[in-house]
């Protein structure tokens, strides 16, 4: 299944397959949409791909968000009752916190790992993103894969805190080239009307492993046990290298028809359609006038270089570092509001499952733009709410305005990433998506020092306040600035989006 198998020239594609061809007269011009939407627009196929890309999320999110119980305090647990308390219990757990002891005026370190992680996360989001342009969605996949177990493993036996920490910025590195890849690589697998999905249901296996990382770690309390049991199962990614396809719509971009040819057979075969026979000569190729060199000339640059594309771009550079800050702020202090860590964590958690539903639902019939920018600026004003009303009402109430909020901030992470990758072209599209994966980062590491170190020195108001204004900034910024993209056609070049509106 490999799409790596070698085939004959693209002259001889007619003898190939031909199972899979059909005839059809010489002067048809065939259309790159056409296409893929007659070999099926969410066929067998593209079901299978892309479950089996979507599972490793699962996992990423457990890696994003270990630290939030690797680092909590030991619990002592009565050996009569088997109750969590205060004093009177032996103690049964261990923690980072406890081995290299980060309590009180060490709290920094607390933060400064998590960072560090954002940082690794910062580092991956521009080169896999690139990457992912130049050498292939499927390489950069399965070689991230591959760096997570590694680093992983190696978080087990890290003898140091900053050695831990240089392995926990291994595992960040691969975040993006994992879920960023993976939600590209489902969205051009795809036809446009399952578009809206991809990122949907890539959030719902996040959602997953969260839940799934929070019980593990209530029952699993020595740290490095716990980093075992995410570890260990994901060494089964490694075959992905034999069962994953790489993007047809990619080869064709970067004309590489021979191996494009053996994903849409590949495709063909398991939703028992048809290949245009010829089709690769046949295809109505698209002129980049913006092009200045061979197709592979596209970079960072092309990201700012015409108006239309910068317009995108700096809306994005606002959007992304606000949504993620607050997303992974209101994770991992998810009890700012008060109440047991483990329940607000879940609850936090399965607050992002009715998002996905509301998503699911509303954006193909909302629009891209009003979904983003009504969300984050709901969450911005519960935030605004709960702080300005906290004195005045229960605790519980204010516990559940933030789990709304939490919700809203998840709608909007969700619609960005399909937003995103469908307001940039194929040849730049992964490279798009890094970089604003890349200033991300400087929200989420903001988000750490606050959530780790600020609101336990400051209090909530620390988190709060900031949030709401970005909050409110990035929903104003992206209604004005961008374009709907809904049930428009995926744009391949740069002069698409140059030359028409989509």
């Amino acid at each position: 299944m490999a799409s790596s198998a070698k085939v004959a020239p693209i002259k001889d594609l007619a003898h190939l397959e031909e199972a899979h061809h059909e005839e059809e007269a010489p002067s048809d011009k065939i259309k790159l949409e056409s296409l893929f939407e007659g070999l099926g627009s969410f066929g067998r196929f593209q079901q299978i791909q892309f479950i089996l890309i979507c599972i490793p999320i699962a996992f990423v999110s457990m890696h994003v968000m270990s630290w939030t119980f690797v680092v909590s305090s030991a619990r002592k647990i009565c050996n009569e009752s088997n109750e969590t308390l205060v004093g009177g219990c032996q103690e049964l757990a261990y923690s980072a916190s406890d081995r290299w002891e980060m309590d009180g005026n060490n709290g920094w370190i607390r933060a400064t790992v998590q960072a560090v992680y954002f940082i690794g996360q910062m580092i991956g989001s521009f080169t896999c993103g690139v990457m992912a342009d130049k050498i292939g969605r499927k390489k950069v996949l399965f070689w991230c894969l591959v760096l997570q177990v590694t680093c992983a493993l190696a978080l087990i036996v890290a003898p140091t805190w900053w050695i831990y920490a240089i392995f926990k910025a291994g595992t960040g590195f691969t975040q993006p080239g994992i879920y960023g890849v993976a939600v590209v690589l489902g969205i051009e697998l795809v036809g446009k009307q399952y578009r809206s999905f991809i990122a949907v249901i890539a959030n719902v296996f996040g959602v997953f492993g969260g839940i799934l990382l929070a019980v593990m770690a209530y029952y699993i309390v020595d740290y490095r046990l716990l980093h075992a049991s995410i570890a260990i199962p994901s060494l089964i990614f490694i075959t992905y290298y034999w069962i994953i396809h790489e993007s047809a719509r990619w080869l064709v971009s970067q004309e590489k028809y021979d191996d494009a040819n053996v994903v849409l057979c590949a495709t063909a075969s398991m939703n028992k359609k048809t290949v245009p026979k010829d089709w690769a000569n046949k295809m109505e190729k698209k002129l980049d006038v913006t092009a200045t060199k061979k197709k592979d000339s596209f970079g960072v640059v092309d990201l700012i270089r015409t108006p239309q594309m910068r317009k995108r771009t700096i809306a994005n550079f606002v959007m992304w570092p606000v949504t993620t800050m607050m997303y992974y702020g209101l994770t991992m202090r998810s009890d700012v509001g008060g109440g047991s860590l483990f329940v607000t964590f879940v609850t936090s958690q399965l607050m992002e499952l009715p998002a996905v539903i509301i998503v699911a639902l509303l954006i193909d019939r909302l629009g891209r733009k009003i979904m983003y920018s009504g969300s984050i600026f709901t969450a911005g004003a519960l935030l605004l709410i709960n702080w300005l009303t906290h004195d005045m009402i229960p605790n519980q109430y204010a516990v559940v305005m933030l789990m709304i909020a939490k919700g809203a901030v998840s709608v909007a992470y969700t619609v960005m990433y399909t937003y995103t990758s469908e307001l940039f072209p194929t040849v730049i599209r992964n490279t798009a998506v890094g970089c604003c994966s890349t200033i991300a980062r400087f929200g989420a590491i903001t988000a750490s020092f606050i959530a780790f170190f600020l609101v336990d020195r400051f209090g909530r108001v620390v988190m709060i306040i900031p949030f709401t204004i970005f909050a409110i900034c990035a929903s104003i910024v992206s209604f004005l600035m961008l374009p709907e993209t809904v049930n428009k056609q995926l744009p391949d070049s740069i002069s698409e989006i140059e030359g028409n509106k989509i």
